[in-house]
């Protein structure tokens, strides 16, 4: 089912399959537009399958305008998640859950509450709670509660198995998957855009190219056409923690930059952001050391069953606003970077990257990106 006739002349190439370059290549086939995804691994094989699922359209230092690009997203996951679930046929263990983002101090009830009147003004659903308030949702909070923000718009899955859906639900609408398949370079033709340099020597044509490369952005940029893009990839650490015979958590908890997240297959989700670490994604002892000490402090009722120790790396951007728009310079080249928040950002990033390619129009938040500011070659 296509939503609108498409304006464009040729086929459109994505390269990265994560979530957000599947989303685009699914949104823009509803539009009609011939697109074909080239992935050199499998749709969701880096970052966005070992992230936590979340779309949590605020995070504890985000300010106005990722708010208000975080709630715009959730509406748009809200509005294709049944269209790609029938279309996906895949069980992807969506859930709607409610997130508090807790305060041990005054401090920390300053900055948690600093960013609740832009929440609401950005028509989500939070409210701030008391520490009593918080153990009777869950009585395994830890005593040292004094309260915290209560978000109730937010939405978890599995995101390996929702990559599964999205992935068969984009090819039942007429995208091309190249699965196994690395792009190597870009073909610039008369300062236009011609094709895509493929591993072994071969190519293959294209009309436009929209670059959702995440983490590895700025190396892409830089060999292929000289550009200097401010991404840098950004190491993510988590535990998958077993529930064992306890029941699930009635909330996830985000505190000291670690999120803690039950998921439905009895894993809870306990991850941070860590510092730029190049492309190493090995998982340090140390931090599996730290992150079990951050669940154990604020939540000292949960006792996990096991532990699995998972390490993978993200884009990072100028103030964390997504690097999405048009490349100046060249005709064509169209990016579409998250950073860190990928898996939230993606529905309204696949929205923004499908109306300015087919309609020619520009998203009125894109103006923050620092995409806007570069100049060209």
């Amino acid at each position: 089912m296509t939503d609108s006739q498409n304006n464009l002349e040729g086929t459109v190439a994505v390269v990265g399959g994560g979530v957000v370059g599947c989303f685009i290549a699914y949104r823009l086939s509803m539009l009609g537009v011939p697109v074909i995804l080239v992935e050199q691994a499998g749709p969701g094989s880096g970052a966005t399958g070992n992230s936590a699922g979340n779309i949590q359209p605020a995070s504890g230092d985000d300010d106005a305008y990722k708010i208000a690009l975080g709630a715009e997203s959730l509406a748009l996951w809200r509005k294709h998640l049944p269209q790609i679930k029938e279309a996906g046929g895949v069980d992807y263990r969506e859930q709607d859950v409610r997130y508090l983002y807790a305060a041990v101090n005054e401090d920390e009830e300053y900055e948690v509450r600093r960013i609740l009147d832009d929440v609401q003004s950005a028509g989500l659903k939070a409210e701030w709670v008391d520490g009593p308030t918080a153990r009777e949702i869950e009585p395994r909070l830890s005593p040292s509660i004094t309260g915290g923000t209560l978000h109730q718009d937010c939405i978890q899955m599995d995101p390996k198995l929702f990559m599964a859906a999205l992935s068969n639900a984009a090819e039942a609408q007429g995208v091309t998957m190249q699965r196994q398949v690395q792009a190597v370079g870009l073909t610039v033709t008369s300062g236009r855009i011609s094709g895509i340099d493929l591993q072994g020597g071969s190519s293959m044509e294209c009309s436009s190219v929209i670059l959702a490369t995440g983490a590895w952005t700025s190396k892409v940029m830089s060999e292929w056409l000289g550009y200097d893009l401010p991404v840098e990839p950004y190491g993510l650490q988590k535990l998958h923690l077993g529930l064992g015979t306890a029941a699930p958590l009635n909330c996830a908890v985000r505190w000291n930059g670690v999120n803690i997240v039950c998921r439905k297959d009895r894993f809870v989700h306990a991850g941070s952001r860590f510092d730029p670490a190049g492309f190493d994604s090995q998982p340090l002892p140390e931090t599996e050391r730290w992150l079990l000490e951050q669940v154990a402090e604020i939540m000292p009722g949960f006792q996990p069953s096991s532990v699995e120790n998972i390490a993978a790396f993200a884009a990072s951007t100028p103030a964390r606003i997504p690097l999405v728009g048009r490349l100046p310079g060249i005709e064509g080249i169209f990016l579409a970077v998250p950073s860190t928040d990928g898996f939230l950002m993606a529905a309204v990033l696949a929205e923004m990257t499908a109306d300015l390619l087919v309609n020619g129009k520009t998203h009125t938040l894109m103006e923050r990106s620092p995409l806007a500011q570069q100049k060209p070659l």
